[in-house]
């Protein structure tokens, strides 16, 4: 997997020590916390997929069964609205 090196500025030490407990407590390095915690909150796991196009993200299991409903009756054209 590619991977991306950061650095983060201004982290308030609130965070910071929030982090540091996480770390401690979970015995894994304080970078492995911090991508831990935002590969969690960006894709809903601690574990990332490793495809590169995120269609894994969307699958049908995601969405709610009303979402596809909702979205058809958006799609609808009022005609009435439409006439000159």
């Amino acid at each position: 997997m590619h991977t991306v090196q950061y650095t983060i500025r201004n982290i308030p030490k609130s965070v910071d020590q929030v982090i540091r407990k996480r770390a401690q407590e979970s015995g894994t390095s304080f970078n492995q916390t911090v991508v831990d915690l935002l590969t969690l909150q960006t894709l809903g796991t601690t574990t990332p997929q490793e495809e590169s196009n995120f269609n894994w993200l969307f699958n049908s299991n995601t969405l709610d069964e009303s979402f596809d409903s909702a979205l058809h009756d958006l799609n609808q054209v009022d005609t009435t609205l439409w006439q000159a």
